[in-house]
């Protein structure tokens, strides 16, 4: 597959994320408003960083549609406080379809083992007074498209944005809620720019 048809796929695959999540939150007033030109002009930006990091035309497929829909996924669940189904088990299903084409089947399994089985304990034992339900079905994508090292970055860095939002925001106080979604679109965005070679200087020490 070449790049130019990958990158026009991507293309292509905004204005469907973002009608996707607007179907699945057509109950929300707040998904009226299409998302801001920022965050529309981040998920195109993640475009040519997609085709130019990627080792394959498939892999910067995958990583490039968990990345954008996450931010348009991001975007709805700062503004409504959900994570809609409309957009991210599509993501999930065309990433795990990509994962088989690559050839990265192991990998992928690899990956949403780490995140899907880790938070998905985490959920059941505190009965979702950590995470929704939603936060753990988009880490099916990030987990599907990064595999398990770079899965771990993504979470890394979503858990720190996290705490440091809530930081911010004054939302440390037991009970109060911080939306993870947004989190989860910067964990992504930060593995595909740079998980890889964050990947490589570990396994080189």
């Amino acid at each position: 597959m070449p790049a130019g048809i990958v990158a026009l796929a991507l293309l292509a695959w905004t204005p469907i994320a973002v009608a996707l999540i607007r179907t699945g939150g057509r109950h929300a007033p707040e998904l009226a408003d299409a998302p801001s030109p920022g965050i529309l002009l981040a998920a195109i930006a993640l475009i040519p960083c997609a085709i130019a990091l990627r080792t394959t035309p498939l892999a910067a497929a995958g990583c490039g549609v968990t990345s954008i829909a996450l931010l348009v996924a991001g975007d709805a669940d700062r503004r409504t406080g959900y994570l809609y189904d409309a957009l991210t088990l599509p993501t999930a299903l065309i990433v795990a379809t990509l994962a088989i084409a690559g050839n990265t089947t192991w990998p992928a399994l690899c990956g949403v083992a780490l995140l899907v089985g880790s938070f998905g304990t985490l959920f059941i034992v505190t009965r979702g007074r950590l995470m929704g339900l939603g936060d753990i079905k988009a880490m099916f994508s990030i987990g599907a498209a990064f595999g398990p090292m770079e899965s771990l970055i993504a979470i890394v860095v979503a858990c720190v944005s996290g705490v440091v939002a809530a930081a911010v925001a004054g939302k440390l106080q037991r009970g109060a809620s911080v939306a993870f979604g947004p989190h989860l679109a910067a964990g992504s965005a930060v593995s595909l720019i740079a998980g890889d070679s964050i990947v490589h200087r570990i396994m080189g020490l």
